[in-house]
């Protein structure tokens, strides 16, 4: 389940689209680019569960 948003992170969300863009420049492999999407869409869930404030894009930069 984290795969596919991890998946669909990649592709929609700008900022982890160039994170994964980044990661396959540096020869990454697929599989690990994209659990690494997932496990950084598991650590802004629970900074936004820890302080209550929304993410925002631009603040992610």
């Amino acid at each position: 389940m984290l795969f596919q948003a991890g998946l669909a992170a990649a592709c929609h969300n700008p900022v982890l689209k160039a994170v994964a863009k980044r990661m396959k420049e540096r020869g990454k492999p697929h599989k690990l680019v994209i659990v690494a999407i997932a496990r950084r869409l598991i650590t802004i869930a629970n900074a936004i569960l820890k302080t209550g404030v929304p993410w925002r894009i631009s603040s992610a930069a």
